[in-house]
C-alpha cells in the first residue's frame, strides 16, 4: 500500500481580520474562541451559501456572516462544476487562492451581539433547537451565561465566586489563580442538561455541577466532587445520560447523570504523557478520542472500555484492567495535542489541534473498512490484514492546515479556536491569536486518483 501524503489544498478558504466599534489596544492579549451557527441559506440564483460564525474576544461575542460559493459545498458535486460528476470524469485540483466569503464585513466596524461584562469568554455553544436561548458562554473562571438573539446581556447566569471572602462588587471581577482557572462544560444530546467542571479554588477536589437547561435554565441539580484531582479540563456527553470527564490525574471517568456520585467506570492512561484533550462522537454515541501532551492520539470504543473494566478474567491477582484502544496515531515531531473534535456530520472523521496551532484532519474510514474485511473473512485471530502503524498514519491523515499566526505559541492556548460546521460537510472555522478568522473546506487526495 502506497502511503499518501496529507493534502494542504483547499476547495475554498477565506480569511478576515475584523475591525471593531470598541477600541482594542492590544488584540493579542484577549482570549478568543469560535463556533458556528447551524443555520444555512442557499441561494441558487447567486450560487452562494450563507452561514455565520460566532466569535468571542475577551467579554464580547460577535456574529460574522460568511457567504460561500455554493458549488464548493455540494456533497454530490466533487468537481465543483454545478453538475454531478461522472465516474470517469477527471477531477481537477483546485487552485489555492483566498476567497471572498467575508467581503461584506471587511470594511465594517463590528459591534458585539452579546457582552458577558467583566468576564473572559473561554467557550461558546450554539443551542440549535432551544426556544429560550441562542448560545451558552462559559467564562474563564467557570461562570456560565445564557444569551438570546436581540438581547445583549445574559438572560440566565450561573456565577462562580472564588475565595473565602468575595464582596458583591467583586462578583464579576474575581479570578482565581491561572493554574486553577480551567473549566469546561458539555451538553447532552437533547440539550436539556449540561455538566460543567471547575476547580473549587484550592488544590483539592475539582467539582462537577449538573445543571438544568430546559425547565429552569441555570438551576444546579447536583454537585459532584472528583477526588484527588485539581482540575477537570474536559466534559463530553455520549448520549442523554452517559458522559465522560478528563482530569489532571490522567484519568477519564464515565458517569451517569441519573446515578450516584461515583463514576460507573474509569480509563487510566499512564503512558504517552498527559491526556490533554478528549471528545466523543455524537453520531455513534460509542466512539471517543484522546490526545496527549506527547502528540499521541487514540481512538476508543466506550463499550470495550467498560467491558474490560468489568471483565475479571485476567485480574485474578488484582491487576488493572486491560483497556486497549482501537487505533493509535500521532502528530509528527511530538506536536502536543491541545484539542480534539469529532465531525458533526461524519462518524469516521475528527480533527486535532497541535500546540503549534496546526490543524490535523483524520478520517478512520480506511481503518474501519479493513476491520470489516477481517470480519467477513472470519480471520479474527489472523492479524495479517491489520494495517501497520505507518500505513494507518498515512491513510488516515487526510489534511493538514497551517494558517497565519497559528504556528506561533499563543498566550491563551488553542482550545476552542477551531470548529466544525454542524450542517455543512468539512467546513472548518479557525481563529488565530491575532484575530485572523478563517473558514475553509479541505480538498483531500482521496477525491482523485494518484
Amino acid at each position: 500500500m502506497v502511503r499518501k501524503p496529507a493534502s494542504s489544498l483547499y476547495h475554498h478558504i477565506s480569511s478576515v481580520k475584523p475591525t471593531f466599534m470598541t477600541r482594542v489596544d492590544d488584540v493579542l492579549h484577549f482570549a478568543k474562541t469560535i463556533t458556528f451557527r447551524s443555520e444555512i441559506i442557499p441561494d441558487k440564483k447567486k450560487k452562494t451559501l450563507t452561514t455565520s460564525l460566532l466569535y468571542s474576544q475577551g467579554s464580547d461575542i460577535y456574529e460574522l456572516e460568511c457567504v460561500l460559493p455554493l458549488n464548493s459545498f455540494y456533497k454530490d458535486q466533487p468537481n465543483g462544476s454545478g453538475k454531478i460528476a461522472d465516474e470517469n470524469e477527471e477531477i481537477s485540483i483546485p487552485n489555492r487562492k483566498y476567497g471572498e466569503a467575508f467581503k461584506d464585513i471587511e470594511d465594517k466596524k463590528l459591534s458585539p451581539n452579546w457582552v458577558y461584562s467583566g468576564e473572559t469568554v473561554s467557550k461558546i455553544s450554539y443551542l440549535d433547537s432551544s426556544d429560550d436561548s441562542t448560545i451558552i458562554a462559559m467564562s474563564k473562571n467557570g461562570s456560565l451565561a445564557w444569551f438570546r438573539d436581540g438581547i445583549k446581556v445574559p438572560i440566565h447566569i450561573v456565577q462562580e465566586m472564588m475565595g473565602p471572602m468575595t464582596s458583591y462588587a467583586a462578583i464579576h471581577s474575581h479570578v482565581r489563580p491561572d493554574d486553577l482557572a480551567v473549566s469546561d462544560f458539555g451538553l447532552n444530546v437533547n440539550l436539556d442538561t449540561l455538566v460543567k467542571s471547575q476547580s473549587n479554588g484550592t488544590e483539592e477536589d475539582s467539582i462537577l455541577k449538573i445543571i438544568d437547561n430546559s425547565g429552569k435554565p441555570g438551576d444546579i441539580l447536583r454537585t459532584i466532587k472528583v477526588p484527588d484531582t485539581t482540575v477537570t479540563h474536559t466534559v463530553r456527553f455520549f448520549d442523554n445520560y452517559l458522559f465522560g470527564t478528563c482530569s489532571d490525574d490522567n484519568t477519564i471517568r464515565f458517569w451517569d447523570t441519573r446515578t450516584s456520585e461515583k463514576p460507573l467506570f474509569v480509563l487510566t492512561q499512564p503512558k504517552n504523557g498527559r491526556i490533554t484533550s478528549f471528545d466523543t462522537s455524537q453520531i455513534t454515541g460509542e466512539l471517543f478520542v484522546t490526545g496527549t501532551s506527547t502528540g499521541v492520539i487514540k481512538l476508543w470504543d466506550v463499550r470495550a472500555v467498560e467491558n474490560a473494566t468489568t471483565d475479571l478474567t485476567y485480574r485474578q491477582n488484582g491487576e488493572d484492567p486491560i483497556q486497549n484502544e482501537l487505533v493509535s496515531l500521532y502528530h509528527s515531531g511530538g506536536d502536543s495535542v491541545v484539542d480534539v473534535q469529532f465531525s458533526e456530520t461524519s462518524s469516521s472523521e475528527f480533527l486535532t489541534v497541535g500546540g503549534t496551532g496546526n490543524v490535523y484532519h483524520w478520517d478512520m474510514e480506511y481503518f474501519f473498512s479493513r476491520n470489516d474485511d477481517d470480519n467477513e473473512k472470519g480471520n479474527a485471530k489472523d492479524n495479517s490484514n491489520v494495517p501497520a502503524p505507518e500505513e494507518l498514519q498515512g491513510q488516515c491523515l487526510k489534511f493538514f492546515h497551517t494558517g497565519g499566526s497559528r504556528r506561533s505559541m499563543a498566550q491563551f492556548g488553542k482550545k476552542n479556536t477551531v470548529a466544525w460546521h454542524p450542517i455543512v460537510d468539512n467546513l472548518i472555522g479557525t481563529v488565530d491569536v491575532d484575530s485572523l478568522v478563517s473558514v475553509y473546506k479541505p480538498f483531500t487526495l482521496s477525491e482523485f486518483d494518484l
